[in-house]
């Protein structure tokens, strides 16, 4: 049966493997934090820096399929959330929610097209997170229930009138669908499992922290921060929980079809190989 925590003797080591893990599935994200920090301090004549940062952004996805850390397929699904995080950006500057004030040739309404990578840093955690850690997934729900969630939730981020309060109540009932769910998944040969809707939160927490550190080095600013820069309102952690879901959602029905995941009495199993202990 696999664990909750590890023993005491193995706590120095489950925590190292964590901590390994979760850095080499972040590959996209600490690298796009780093082009941020560079195109912050950094500047090329005649290259705006939003511009530049799509042209690194690009480059990032390249390199990643070359080492072999993504296959192109993988490279899809984050093209795939790159379209949808820009189609959220263009609604949302165009609310005021943000904005990018910064000059850029390639912005559409608005929005600049690297801030699509943003989004799509998300699927390429998951899609690596997933091999780091042998994931599968017990209780997970039938297609024709995860996908209305998918969708509902993220049309939600359309919605003007969605207040904090609301995505909050609706947040607290997507958890109620994930409550028998739990997440699977290996370190140093040994399974252990963690409640769905916990994972959730974290990485929801996490992504907040991340867009503290993106908003501080100016990849977009919101209307707090024009003037000074202030911390992201702890609200936004909800709103991230939910975009996450709609991430991890898109991204177990892309392994599902790619046959890595097969599903069986509501369970998802990985086809790779459980290491042996």
């Amino acid at each position: 049966m696999d664990r909750l925590i590890p023993a005491r003797e193995e706590r120095l080591t489950y925590i190292f493997e964590f901590i390994k893990g979760h850095f080499i599935a972040c590959t996209f994200p600490f690298a796009l934090i780093a082009c941020l920090a560079f195109t912050k301090f950094v500047s090329i004549p005649g290259i705006p820096r939003y511009d530049l940062l799509f042209g690194l952004c690009l480059g990032i996805q390249i390199l990643m399929v070359k080492a072999k850390m993504e296959s192109w397929r993988d490279a899809g699904v984050v093209a795939v959330f790159h379209l949808l995080g820009l189609g959220l950006e263009i609604y949302k500057v165009n609310q005021g929610s943000w904005s990018y004030p910064e000059f850029s040739y390639l912005k559409v309404f608005g929005a600049p097209i690297y801030s699509g990578f943003m989004h799509g840093s998300v699927a390429s955690f998951m899609c690596l997170a997933w091999k780091q850690f042998n994931l599968k997934s017990s209780g997970w729900l039938l297609p024709n229930q995860s996908w209305p969630i998918a969708i509902v939730t993220y049309a939600l981020f359309f919605m003007s009138q969605a207040t904090t309060q609301f995505r909050l109540s609706t947040l607290v009932v997507v958890l109620l669908f994930f409550w028998q769910c739990k997440v699977h998944y290996t370190i140093h040969r040994q399974r252990y499992q963690m409640p769905m809707p916990l994972s959730f939160v974290l990485i929801g927490f996490m992504i907040w922290v991340a867009e503290n550190i993106a908003t501080y080095l100016g990849a977009w600013k919101y209307p707090y921060q024009l003037e000074v820069w202030q911390p992201v309102h702890a609200g936004k952690i909800v709103s991230w929980t939910l975009l996450m879901i709609v991430s991890l959602i898109i991204v177990a029905e892309y392994k599902k079809h790619l046959g890595h995941l097969t599903e069986k009495n509501g369970t998802i199993l990985s086809n790779h190989p459980v290491p042996s202990k």
